[in-house]
């Protein structure tokens, strides 16, 4: 299998990585955290006039016809800069629910999606629920939805939130407009610098989405895509975190010499390269899975790659860490920061252990 990107992915990936660097340095991203809201709409505009938000959406919805890999070379790159934006949710998420609705609910949203004028986020986790829709207690009746959502990703700030919901007939997908009424957003700050929400709907109007495929197959497509996006951003978290540690005991001197030149640390970063390296032929082979009908199959790449992901995840970042000292915990080191957004892309779409189980069920080794 061929994973060189071509022309124009490179492009993308030049482009995107200049303007990151650009507006989002490390000093930037703590003034964005600090605004209200905890993002900068301007950056937000910024990406739609990039074209990334249109690279999921087909042509005839107005958009590039891209596929999961480049969605992968964005969150790749977001991944380096320690973006805050939901930028999965309008890529990765959004596209996939929609599958769900009429072409008329389709073309609508996806032209706001694409131009920037709608950040999306979907309502999918609900308290002691661990990724699964059967848990789903959130009801909708008579046009109005009735519970409690958790850990919504700028939840309070999201001007279209897709709800998962169990209707009259089953599981579905519904919208809800920002303020709309009787819905209440309790607003607060994930650890790695995001902002998410916890929003209890009581008697919310919203919007059904009917009229495409099941609700089953496009939360199971979406979930597959914002697994595969949060694996890139992992990878792109670790080469900053490889980068940054190498290049700090380069300078860091003890006993008369740069303690990068002391053979125990040089494998010890060794070995964190050759982990993140794993991590990127596993990603990139998810990613073209997530176009892959069979089901199985593009499960059962994506679990692999998950688990492969939180395992480098957690060496890389304590090696990182470590070989930093007591600075690399500190505020003022972007070190710390990368370690905290790697801990949790670890747990987000499934921990590890729902990964190895669900490897193990696929090979019949479960219990």
């Amino acid at each position: 299998m061929n994973f060189e990107l071509s022309d124009e992915q490179r492009m993308l990936s030049d482009s995107l990585t200049r303007f990151l660097a650009d507006k989002y340095d490390f000093e930037k991203r703590r003034k964005y955290m600090g605004l209200e809201g905890g993002l900068d709409r301007d950056i937000w505009t910024g990406f739609a006039e990039l074209g990334i938000f249109a690279l999921p959406f087909s042509e005839d919805e107005g958009g590039l016809g891209g596929s999961s890999v480049e969605t992968m070379i964005v969150g790749e790159a977001m991944g380096r800069a320690l973006a805050n934006e939901p930028w999965a949710e309008a890529m990765a998420i959004a596209p996939a629910l929609l599958q769900a609705g009429s072409a008329e609910q389709r073309a609508g949203l996806a032209e706001g999606i694409i131009g920037g004028e709608i950040m999306p986020t979907w309502a999918h986790l609900e308290p002691g629920m661990i990724d699964r829709g059967e848990d789903i207690q959130t009801a909708e009746q008579g046009g109005k939805l009735s519970g409690t959502k958790t850990v919504v990703t700028f939840g309070a700030e999201a001007d279209l939130i897709f709800v998962t919901a169990k209707g009259a007939d089953g599981l579905g997908l519904y919208l809800v407009r920002k303020g709309a009424d009787s819905m209440e957003a309790r607003a607060y700050k994930t650890q790695d610098g995001k902002r998410a929400a916890e929003i209890t709907f009581d008697g919310t109007p919203c919007e059904p989405l009917t009229g495409g495929v099941s609700a089953e197959t496009a939360i199971g497509m979406a979930e597959a895509r914002a697994l595969s996006a949060s694996i890139a951003e992992a990878l792109g978290c670790m080469e900053v975190a490889i980068d940054e540690t190498v290049e700090y005991i380069k300078g860091r001197e003890q006993f008369g010499r740069p303690i990068g030149s002391f053979q125990a640390l040089q494998h010890i970063a060794a070995g964190a390269v050759v982990e993140k390296e794993q991590v990127r032929s596993m990603a990139m082979y998810a990613s073209v899975m997530c176009e892959d009908e069979d089901e199985t199959a593009r499960d059962l790449a994506l679990s692999s790659a998950k688990v492969k992901m939180c395992d480098a995840s957690r060496n890389v970042g304590q090696m990182s860490i470590q070989l930093h000292g007591g600075v690399g915990m500190t505020m003022e080191y972007a070190i710390g920061h990368y370690f905290k957004r790697l801990t949790m892309l670890e747990i987000a779409w499934g921990d590890r252990d729902f990964h190895m189980d669900r490897l193990c069920e696929a090979g019949g080794l479960a219990a």
